[in-house]
């Protein structure tokens, strides 16, 4: 192997994680900021409770970005390219849109950033393992295993679509309290599924290896 693509292979991947991982520590602690600084939050009524799903869904997308790259970087090794140092910015700037979105009357900015927000995380992830299945390192982890189709994708390019439309909707013609609170509680669902599905990942991942 060529060695400076080893040095790469080796030592990239580790150098993008850790640099995310600073990003995303200053996403939560601006998160943080705005839970103790908006009383808005402390209120009982329909504004706090939509606010408090905004910060759960939030929290729950910045884990998910963390674990996709994290739990990679542990399984597999691959070439990364160029875009991958930049990814992190990118994936910090959407988070930080996001988080200062929640400040906004209208959710609607709030929806397209988290549309976003999972485009981003799930091109990464599919980027990633491309990558990571055409290196020979990998074998024993893909050999078994078919590649992902198009209809694999459908389910999570539907949830984007509706989060990006329905927010461009909000932006537009105003919003409806229980519509907002049906999104969050379906954004919140499929983050939860997507940890579950990573969590089974990783147990076959280690059972391949053990």
């Amino acid at each position: 192997m060529n060695p400076i693509q080893a040095r790469v292979k080796a030592n990239v991947p580790a150098v993008v994680l850790a640099l995310l991982g600073i990003i995303q520590a200053f996403a939560v602690e601006l998160l943080w900021s705005f839970v103790v600084s908006e009383p808005t939050l402390y209120e009982t009524n329909v504004e706090a409770l939509i606010i408090w799903l905004q910060i759960a869904v939030l929290l729950a997308g910045i884990l998910i970005i963390w674990l996709v790259y994290a739990i990679n970087v542990a399984r597999f090794v691959w070439i990364p390219s160029i875009g991958e140092f930049i990814s992190p910015f990118w994936v910090g700037f959407l988070q930080f849109f996001t988080i200062h979105s929640l400040g906004f009357e209208n959710p609607g900015y709030w929806f397209l950033g988290l549309a976003t927000i999972i485009a981003t995380m799930n091109w990464i992830a599919h980027v990633t393992m491309k990558r990571a299945r055409s290196d020979p390192g990998n074998a024993a982890f893909f050999d078994q295993r078919g590649k992902a189709e198009l209809s694999d994708f459908y389910p999570v390019i539907a949830l984007i679509v509706v989060i990006a439309s329905s927010g461009l909707g909000f932006i537009l013609f105003g919003f409806v309290d229980w519509l907002v609170l049906v999104l969050l509680l379906v954004c919140f669902a499929s983050l939860v599924g997507q940890f579950l599905q990573l969590q089974r990942w990783w147990r076959r991942s280690v059972e391949d290896i053990s």
